[in-house]
């Protein structure tokens, strides 16, 4: 059994209830707990057990307490970073980053595996389980040979496309529940982007969050569109890839997101946009939204109050978004909703 994530990366999981354990030695002495401990509840995730059921797990529990689970992981390739989302059935946010205020993570909060664990390693996690008796939360794990996306586990996957481990943790014997096929926004504020890359000016319709690109790449997969206002265009919205060139950064001018932030063009997300009749309010569900069709096009332009903007991200997710308030001119802002299907498992469709 492998060597357990260095010390600091210990501490910080034990501080927020994501404990890892393994086999001793004189640097994690006193972290590990006892390497000879039975626990329960298992996954296996390696190169040649693809459709196990080793891969998942599903346990009755109390709410609001912990639960172990040993969780064994074999690379194909390096495994350099583990992915993990908290999926709560109880809300319609979908699968979200399981972050932990206190860890040592990357900025898109995934986790450095370290030293002989990238080939392969056995932890004993412990899991909040759900806060109210009959409610249902589910975590998907994955880990990547490289940076790799959340939204995504396919890639970078350091095994092969589609594995990932599944804990599924029922908070009563009665606990029933489904993931959510939707998700609905509200009051998103994205403001026309500043040539410094200091702007709010992307958005993700996974977490309903903004952000500026001079942050880095680490949140990259992330950002789905950003907002523009052209003196010829007016208020529009743009795919991360498909943005207009307006950014400077020593001395250079007028570079594209890619040249700002130093990445391929291909590294980029794309989203086709296209004008739309619907009946915003009357969506409710992820198959309202089945009818809309992808377009070729990655920019929507003139845009204005009560406009109604059809899409799909790159991940093959459908929504729609309504202008709810607009500020025009170059340093105006645009305030809108959105509603949006959602994956229960981040697998791209």
């Amino acid at each position: 059994m492998k060597k357990l994530l260095k010390s600091s990366f210990i501490v910080a999981f034990m501080a927020t209830s994501l404990i890892f354990t393994s086999c001793a030695n004189n640097e994690n002495e006193g972290l590990t707990g006892d390497p000879g401990t039975v626990l329960d509840y298992e996954i296996i995730v390696n190169p040649t057990n693809a459709g196990s059921p080793d891969r998942s797990v599903e346990i009755v529990a109390n709410a609001n307490t912990l639960v172990e689970v040993r969780v064994n992981y074999t690379g194909d390739k390096k495994m350099r970073r583990a992915y993990i989302t908290r999926n709560d059935f109880s809300n319609d946010l979908g699968p979200q980053p399981y972050k932990y205020s206190t860890a040592v993570q990357k900025a898109d909060g995934s986790i450095d595996i370290d030293g002989d664990d990238k080939d392969d390693f056995s932890f004993d996690l412990a899991f909040d389980t759900p806060s109210k008796l009959g409610d249902v939360v589910e975590y998907i794990i994955w880990t990547t040979n490289n940076k790799g996306d959340f939204r995504d586990i396919s890639d970078s996957n350091s095994i092969d496309a589609n594995a990932f481990g599944k804990i599924t943790i029922k908070a009563g014997a009665n606990a029933s529940g489904s993931s959510t096929d939707f998700r609905s926004f509200t009051q998103t504020i994205l403001a026309a982007p500043l040539k410094d890359g200091t702007s709010k000016t992307f958005v993700s319709v996974y977490n309903n969050e903004t952000y500026r690109i001079n942050d880095g790449t680490e949140t990259l997969a992330l950002w789905d569109f950003g907002y523009f206002y052209g003196q010829n265009t007016g208020a529009s919205f743009y795919s991360v890839y498909d943005f207009p060139k307006v950014f400077e950064k020593n001395g250079q001018t007028q570079l594209h997101v890619s040249d700002f932030v130093g990445t391929d063009l291909a590294e980029l997300n794309r989203f086709y946009f296209s004008e739309s009749t619907a009946d915003f309010d009357a969506v409710a569900s992820g198959a309202d939204l089945d009818f809309i069709q992808q377009s070729s096009s990655e920019r929507i332009q003139r845009l204005g109050l009560n406009s109604v903007v059809e899409f799909v991200d790159q991940y093959g997710n459908k929504g729609l978004i309504k202008v709810t308030a607009l500020e025009t001119g170059f340093t105006g802002k645009i305030t809108f909703d959105v509603k949006v299907q959602v994956n229960a498992i981040p697998l791209k469709q």
